[in-house]
């Protein structure tokens, strides 16, 4: 009698559990896809990082006071960001203080700059400079550094 009470029980309880219920898998899904090894080449690497230097970039707000220029990086503290202007001294070195001298060489020869990336500390760091205009003229760099592991993450 027990046994067949246990039985009952156990199937009325499997088939209960069983029900018609739809599970949503999406989220599952998305992490699990997430996770998955990318293989990416140099030249995608480079160009996210071009393409989200600039999305970063065109945040940024320039405006004068009296003690000179001061830029609003906006709320986004993910990427480590810097501009440095042509008449102020800075503590720039390596790749960097190449790129601004490039900077600053073309404004006073008029010639026109683009936005550049270049890897740093063996390909670890991605820098993304863009010259920093105010007024129709260039007065320095802006300086964005990215992780590799965060372009690659980017990238769908």
């Amino acid at each position: 009698m027990l046994r067949k009470f246990s039985f009952f029980a156990f199937t009325t309880a499997l088939l209960w559990s069983c029900g018609d219920q739809k599970i949503d898998t999406t989220k599952a899904r998305e992490e699990m896809e997430s996770r998955e090894i990318k293989v990416v080449s140099d030249a995608q690497i480079i160009e996210q990082a071009m393409k989200l230097g600039g999305e970063v970039a065109e945040k940024f707000q320039v405006s004068e006071s009296e003690e000179g220029f001061e830029v609003d990086f906006g709320t986004d503290s993910t990427y480590q960001s810097s501009f440095y202007l042509f008449d102020e001294a800075n503590e720039l070195s390596g790749k960097e203080l190449q790129l601004f001298q490039a900077y600053n060489y073309n404004r006073k020869n008029g010639i026109a700059s683009e936005p550049n990336v270049q890897k740093l500390e063996e390909g670890k760091t991605l820098l993304y400079t863009k010259p920093m205009s105010f007024k129709d003229s260039t007065i320095g760099m802006y300086s964005i550094k990215f992780s590799r592991k965060q372009i690659v993450l980017s990238i769908n």
